[in-house]
């Protein structure tokens, strides 16, 4: 693993996609920290690394597009899935290099708020080092679904274009539920289609028809059988689901100073099945 993840992170200074990276989120950084810490004189620095939480999903792609795509499109994926190391090796030391050059460019944002701090500034130092910790851990979570929609296609460009696509819908998650029909009738049919949903990936992974069919028709009979006898289950069921799986409100716990470990252990959790299904889609391709 040790030695996927250094070639991995040398070739992010090989070619300028590591260097665009790291200029794009400096200059973001370096604008709001303009406004908010000079223009504005406000010392309370996880200000900027909120308002730049939207923004970095357009750059985070440039780390992520070419981690299984380049290899694919150049054929190389063949010579690392051939090799002694394992699948999940390979998969994490690509997503630490990820991780380490996103880390990098944090700590190197760290001056700012010492800048602020020798100014003058009252920098709420425990708001702002929660806030970096959130701002870390959500970074991970949208390093690992880019890295997990590289490795579905050898085309960069899809890859970039689809994790922003992605990216933006979850970020936008909160805004499009309200947006939703509040009746329990809907909910339950929402419910249905994410058990439908399940069911498929669930033999497209075993090849069972037989498991996959039990699994819906019990999944589909306890979803209609809440709707008749625990319709309390279904009040405001959509919105309750989009606010647990947001990546987005659980960081703003984070920049509002409150740290709730339950959210870091959700990050992390998020992260290692995200990992999980990469190595599933390259083991799938590895075997074929």
């Amino acid at each position: 693993m040790t030695a996927v993840y250094l070639k991995e992170l040398r070739s992010y200074f090989k070619t300028p996609l590591g260097y665009a990276f790291m200029a794009f989120m400096l200059v973001l950084f370096g604008i709001y920290f303009m406004l908010y810490g000079l223009f504005y004189h406000n010392a309370d620095y996880s200000m900027v690394l909120n308002s730049v939480t939207m923004l970095i999903l357009f750059a985070l792609p440039l780390l992520t597009m070419r981690m299984f795509s380049e290899e694919m499109h150049n054929k190389t994926d063949q010579l690392l899935l051939t090799s002694p190391v394992s699948v999940w090796k390979i998969v994490l030391g690509k997503y630490l290099a990820a991780m380490t050059l996103f880390a990098l460019v944090l700590v190197i944002t760290m001056f700012q708020p010492l800048v602020l701090h020798a100014l003058g500034g009252n920098v709420p130092t425990e708001k702002v080092i929660g806030g970096y910790i959130g701002f870390l851990l959500y970074g991970f979570a949208f390093i690992s679904i880019g890295m997990l929609i590289s490795a579905l296609t050898e085309n960069q460009l899809v890859a970039a274009l689809a994790s922003i696509g992605v990216f933006m819908l979850i970020f936008l998650l909160d805004g499009i539920t309200a947006l939703l029909p509040t009746s329990h009738f809907f909910a339950m049919i929402c419910l249905i289609i994410a058990i439908l949903l399940v069911s498929f990936l669930i033999y497209r992974a075993i090849r069972n028809i037989y498991v996959t069919g039990i699994v819906a028709i019990v999944g589909i009979a306890a979803a209609v059988l809440l709707f008749f006898l625990v319709p309390s289950f279904y009040e405001n069921l959509l919105t309750k689901v989009a606010d647990w799986i947001s990546l987005v409100i659980r960081y703003s716990d984070f920049y509002t100073g409150v740290f709730d470990f339950s959210n870091v252990v959700f990050y992390i959790s998020f992260s290692v099945l995200m990992i999980f299904f990469t190595v599933q889609i390259i083991e799938k391709r590895r075997w074929s």
